[in-house]
Order: C-alpha cells, then sequence, then structure tokens
C-alpha cells in the first residue's frame, strides 16, 4: 500500500472514493468538486490529508482537523478495495498525527479524537470497538428534490431579506455564533477565523446569505452556497436566536433558500443536521419535505483525560 499526500491532479480521483463509498451505503453522495476543494484550501494538504493507493489506484483518502483539544479524522474506503486493510491504515495515520499534536494542547485540556461513519453494521462497530472508540453522537445528511417554487411563510414582525455584505458581516457573525453556542462540541469562533473560514471561500456567495431581522437586529441566519460538480445548493448554516424560536422564523429561512434556488434553476437542495439537535431541526426539515440521504455515527477515542 502507498500512502501519500494528495495533490490538484488527484482531485477527480478522491472525489471518485469519496462519492462510492457514500453511494455504497446510502444510494447516493453529497459530496462535489467545489467542497473537496474548499477542504483542501483549508488543510495543510501535505500534513492532514493522505491518499492510500492500491494497485496503482487511488482506493482510499482522509483527513484531518484540528479544534482545540478536539481532533477529528475523516476516512474513506472504496468499496472495491475494503477488506484489504485501508480502514486499518487510515486509523493509524490518524492517531499517530492526533498523538503528535497532542504536545500543543494545553495541560489539563481532554484530548480526544474522532471519526465518523456512515456504516453501522455489526462489522463496523466491532472495528472501532476493537480499536478504542465509543459512539457518541449522530449526524443526518438530508436532501430535497425541489419540483416546484415553494411558498415562503410570512412571520409577524420579521423581515427576511438578503445580507447587507459587507456592512452586516459582523452582525451575521453575532447571530451565528449564539444561535449555535448550545449545539453540541460547539467552540466559540472569533470573527477574524470566522471571516476567513466563511468569507474567505471560492464558493462564498453573498446572495445566497439570508437574514431574519427584527427592526435593525439580526436575530436568524440562513448561510447557502452553490455547490459545484455534480451542482446542488446547500444550505450550510440555518440558525435563530434562542429567544426568537418557535415562532417559524427557521422554515421562513430554509423556505427561502429553496425558492431562490429554485429560481437558479437548483432543483436539490442538501444540508447536514445534528440527528440528536435539542432544536427539533430534523422535524423542521422533515416538515418542509426533505429527506434524509445518509447518517453518521460519530465515534470517539479518548487519547487525554482531561
Amino acid at each position: 500500500m502507498n500512502v501519500r499526500a494528495p495533490e490538484k491532479a488527484d482531485l477527480e480521483a478522491v472525489l471518485e472514493v469519496l462519492r462510492a463509498t457514500d453511494s455504497s451505503v446510502a444510494g447516493d453522495s453529497d459530496w462535489t468538486a467545489s467542497d473537496l476543494a474548499d477542504e483542501w484550501a483549508e488543510l495543510d494538504v501535505a500534513r492532514d490529508a493522505w491518499l492510500f493507493e492500491l494497485d496503482a489506484t487511488v482506493a482510499g483518502y482522509a483527513s484531518f482537523y484540528v479544534r482545540g483539544g478536539r481532533f477529528q479524522g475523516d476516512g474513506y474506503v472504496h468499496p472495491d478495495f475494503r477488506n484489504r486493510g485501508i480502514g486499518s491504515e487510515i486509523l493509524r495515520v490518524t492517531e499517530e498525527r492526533a498523538r503528535a499534536e497532542e504536545a500543543s494542547v494545553p495541560g489539563g485540556e481532554r484530548v480526544y479524537l474522532q471519526n465518523a461513519t456512515l456504516d453501522d453494521d455489526d462489522c463496523t462497530q466491532w472495528f472501532y470497538r476493537a480499536h478504542g472508540y465509543a459512539p457518541v453522537r449522530g449526524f443526518s445528511g438530508m436532501t430535497i428534490d425541489l419540483e416546484e417554487e415553494p411558498e415562503v411563510p410570512r412571520v409577524p414582525g420579521i423581515r427576511i431579506r438578503t445580507v447587507d455584505h459587507p456592512t452586516e458581516a459582523r452582525a451575521v457573525h453575532e447571530a451565528h455564533q449564539e444561535a449555535f453556542a448550545t449545539h453540541w462540541e460547539f467552540r466559540p469562533m472569533p470573527w477574524e477565523e470566522w471571516e476567513e473560514k466563511r468569507l474567505g471561500k471560492e464558493t462564498f456567495d453573498p446572495t445566497l446569505w439570508w437574514v431574519a431581522v427584527d427592526g435593525d437586529r439580526v436575530v436568524g441566519v440562513s448561510l447557502c452556497v452553490h455547490k459545484r460538480s455534480p451542482d446542488q445548493g446547500w444550505v450550510d448554516a440555518l440558525g435563530v436566536r434562542p429567544e426568537y424560536r418557535r415562532r417559524g422564523i427557521a422554515e421562513a429561512l430554509l423556505k427561502t433558500a429553496f425558492a431562490e434556488f429554485f429560481r437558479r434553476g437548483e432543483r436539490k437542495v442538501g444540508l447536514g443536521v445534528d440527528a440528536e439537535s435539542p432544536t427539533g431541526a430534523t422535524r423542521l426539515y422533515h416538515r418542509a419535505g426533505m429527506r434524509t440521504l445518509w447518517r453518521a455515527v460519530v465515534w470517539e477515542k479518548e487519547l487525554r483525560a482531561g
């Protein structure tokens, strides 16, 4: 097995692995070329991404992220190359990378590594448990096929419009941070980091960002992008400040995005959601006509107790 860092020329081969892996479990995939390009732009690819080659073919891929003491690994094995040791090698390189990064986390802070998988069969569960992991959370990918332009409900006292960029960028950051503050594993993101992560993406399009405003206050946000190759509308973040919830604002923001994507000719829109979200997000998406495309289990291994 050959393990190496990916190069730009590998993008299509890696994308094929990602989409084939998802499709073998879920029947389809929401990975696109623009997703992978965004990931590589954010990562130190030479250090935090790996290709796994068998028979001169890209057969697996993994990436690694640092979120304070929380490390995230993400690995994929092409279905044609399963049971040939790639999964074990993915865990080996991501755990080795995590151990190297552990020293940079302040003493006394808990350090742990998470990996997610769409598979949840007995073999997958045995594999992760045998390597010291335990399941901690579930996530879902949801999608909708738009057959007609949806009607956007009105919310008394609330106006929904596109963001006034860049004037309102900091207000959107503030509302986004507050809306997600109680979500699982939320880590506050300072403005400078948020600005780079959100506004610095090649796919950033302020005409696909909407705000719900009460007077001059931003109380809800819908941050969307148009994915490419294959094309797909994507709701990257949808959140409402706690005191404004249960008023229909989230639904109005969501359907505003659906309607705009439909007008632009896009018939598929997707998003990812915490399947155990205490805000009832999954129920909202089902009511809006979305269906579950995939379900993922997050597996966690503690490297250092806090």
